[in-house]
């Protein structure tokens, strides 16, 4: 009974907390839906709404994080001038990438469904958008990262559920650049 005791104790401490804050959540749900709304924007040209969503996408996604993480091991070694090239060229390349993965979901709103915390200052959202096109929902999950101050969160990385296997888009964009 002492090492069955022990043992759960010990699964109990390995396993991560259930659910992640509700502000990280909320965080998520209203965020995920002001870009929704750019994209659906009717009255505004193509030019404004990629514009918009660039803004947007700046200020919900850590965007140098990401083009850093994209670049794996190679671009530890970058210089900051050859990274602020690279950046500009992979920081158009993201939200064109970005906005189409979204598009598909023009004209619904993101429901949060469930949330992981993954440590101390980071979670997995998980929510559902309802396709436009299909009419079926789509899990996408998003991995949040909340800054050292507690006082903001960004988004690291994107995963759409494609048929139980998610696609993390900075993963898939970071496997494409190594190839």
């Amino acid at each position: 009974f002492k090492h069955l005791l022990a043992v759960a104790a010990l699964m109990a401490a390995a396993t991560p907390v259930a659910f992640a804050d509700k502000k990280s959540e909320a965080y998520v749900e209203t965020k995920a839906n002001e870009v929704l709304q750019v994209l659906n924007d009717k009255t505004m040209t193509d030019e404004a709404r990629a514009a918009k969503f660039e803004v947007y996408m700046n200020q919900f996604a850590h965007m140098p994080s990401i083009a850093r993480r994209v670049l794996g091991a190679q671009g530890r070694g970058l210089s900051e001038a050859d990274f602020n090239r690279y950046y500009k060229i992979f920081e158009t390349y993201a939200m064109e990438v970005y906005e189409v993965h979204l598009d598909q979901f023009r004209g619904e709103a993101i429901k949060v469904v469930g949330s992981k915390d993954t440590d101390a200052r980071r979670s997995t959202i998980e929510s559902l958008i309802k396709s436009s096109q299909t009419g079926k929902d789509t899990k996408v999950y998003w991995d949040v990262l909340m800054s050292q101050d507690g006082k903001s969160y960004r988004v690291r990385d994107v995963g759409l559920d494609l048929g139980g296997s998610v696609l993390w888009l900075a993963q898939e964009q970071q496997a494409q650049f190594e190839s």
